[in-house]
C-alpha cells in the first residue's frame, strides 16, 4: 500500500529525522549526515560526502511502504 508525503514525514519525525528549511528530512549518524529529499511524487535517500550529496536509494511514493518492523520499504538502489 502506498504512503503519502505527510505519512512519510510523520514516520520520519517519529524516528528521529528533522525537517530542514527546504522541506527535506535530515538525520545525523556517526560519521555522516543522511537526508531524505522529498519531491511531490518521490523520495531520495542521500548521504553527505566532501564532494556533495550522493544518492543511496530512491523510490516513488506510490511504491513506498512502512514495513511491519517499522522500517521504510520500497526504495531501489
Amino acid at each position: 500500500m502506498a504512503i503519502t508525503r505527510e505519512e512519510l514525514i510523520t514516520w520520519a519525525t517519529r524516528n528521529g529525522w528533522k525537517l530542514d528549511r527546504w522541506g527535506h528530512l535530515k538525520k545525523e549518524f556517526p560519521g555522516a549526515t543522511h537526508r531524505i529529499k522529498l519531491s511531490r511524487i518521490a523520495a531520495r535517500h542521500e548521504i553527505s560526502t566532501p564532494h556533495g550529496w550522493v544518492r543511496l536509494a530512491s523510490g516513488y511514493l506510490k511504491h513506498l511502504t512502512i514495513t511491519a518492523d517499522g522500517k521504510l520499504g520500497g526504495m531501489s538502489r
